[in-house]
């Protein structure tokens, strides 16, 4: 019988922490506020984002977090993440730091099979080691609607027993839910295996997410730009 495939070790690279999970706070009324008065100028009059459930279907929900998405280049939007990210994060030298352009949002509703993500990390979709990820939840956040994380120690154990790095990890056991109130920022890294799930029950879910990264000697990627100094 051949043995297992044993995969090479993965190493987390620059100064960046290693960030296994933590939990920290962030005002992030602003972008709260922003969401809302963008979603309401697509024609949806929402009161609030923990009720978006109630006006949009999956297929609605994913077009305004694309539009959301497409409209985080609005100045006042990048200086409102910038502040959040900086107040989550005060111990790191902002003007070593570079932070993803563009802000991902996300909006997950009850029956959707499109927008949730399958078991994965985000180096098996090519993101490099030098990265970091910070998850912003604007509404509570549970059970099936949390965001499910592997701990670093998991999830390296388990690409290392099966040899498996890239794309979908199915197979992989149960990944546990870490529950957040609107407001919390989860820290992790590209080598955490992670997923999300359609929530069940009357809720919804919706969040925004961003990269850090340590600042590039030149200007070679513009999906990333400075953290310090204006947007």
């Amino acid at each position: 019988m051949s043995e297992p495939v044993q995969a090479p070790p993965l190493a987390l690279t620059g100064f960046l922490p290693a960030w296994d999970i933590e939990k920290r706070r962030a005002d992030l009324t602003p972008i709260a506020d922003w969401a809302l008065n963008h979603i309401r100028s697509l024609g949806h009059p929402v009161d609030s984002l923990g009720t978006l459930h109630c006006l949009l279907d999956p297929a609605q929900a994913l077009a305004v977090t694309q539009a959301l998405t497409a409209a985080s280049l609005e100045t006042a939007l990048r200086r409102h993440v910038r502040r959040a990210v900086l107040e989550a994060v005060p111990e790191l030298p902002a003007e070593r730091i570079w932070i993803q352009t563009r802000t991902h949002f996300r909006i997950l509703v009850p029956n959707d099979t499109v927008a949730p993500v399958p078991p994965h990390t985000d180096f098996g979709f090519g993101h490099t080691l030098v990265e970091r990820n910070m998850w912003f939840s604007l509404t509570d956040a549970e059970g099936t609607s949390a965001l499910h994380l592997l701990s670093l120690a998991e999830s390296l154990s388990w690409m290392s027993q099966t040899g498996r790095l890239y794309g979908v990890l199915d197979g992989i056991p149960e990944i546990p839910p870490v529950p957040t109130r609107a407001g919390d920022v989860l820290l992790f890294t590209p080598l955490h295996v992670h997923r999300a799930r359609a929530p069940s029950g009357n809720r919804c879910r919706v969040s925004f997410d961003v990269r850090l990264v340590p600042s590039p000697t030149f200007n070679y990627d513009l999906t990333f730009s400075p953290l310090r100094g204006d947007p």
